[in-house]
Formats: C-alpha cells, sequence, structure tokens
C-alpha cells in the first residue's frame, strides 16, 4: 500500500500553514508545575520538621489545587496560543 503522492503531501502542508498550527501556553503550565512541587516539598519540610501537622496538610492541599489548575490549564484547547506566522 503506497502512502499519499508528493503532490498531496505539498497540497496537505501548504494548507496546514495556511490554517496555522496551534501550541500550548507552556509558561503557565510551567509555573503551575513549578508551584505544585514546591508545594509538595514544603509540606514535606513542614511534615519532618515537626511543624503543626495543619501547615504541611495545608501545603499539600494546596498543591493538589495547583496540580489540578495544571491539569485544567493543559487539556483546555482554549487555552492554545496560535503560533506566530512564518514559522513552521
Amino acid at each position: 500500500m503506497r502512502g499519499p503522492s508528493k503532490d498531496q503531501l505539498a497540497a496537505w502542508t501548504a494548507e496546514t500553514k495556511r490554517v496555522g498550527f496551534r501550541q500550548r501556553n507552556w509558561s503557565v503550565v510551567r509555573r503551575l508545575a513549578t508551584l505544585a512541587v514546591a508545594l509538595l516539598l514544603a509540606g514535606l519540610v513542614a511534615s519532618l520538621l515537626d511543624y503543626p501537622p495543619t501547615l504541611a496538610a495545608a501545603c499539600w492541599v494546596a498543591a493538589a489545587i495547583a496540580g489540578t489548575a495544571m491539569l485544567v490549564w493543559f487539556f483546555d484547547r482554549r487555552r492554545f496560543k496560535p503560533r506566530p506566522p512564518g514559522t513552521s
């Protein structure tokens, strides 16, 4: 079975470039991931250094909220940003 011809592939490439690819807004996702990891580590430190257990629990709850926000932001199609024209 043969793949698409060169003409079909060129037409598809031209149409795709005209429509424009879209990419995720990675800076927000990275910031939320960093926040979630930092809160998890802060909760671990608070737990190991015998701080009040509510402080560790608050850090872990905040980390769960940040992780959920990160996943929502990552999978929400409205959060995509258009790729600038002229880039491939």
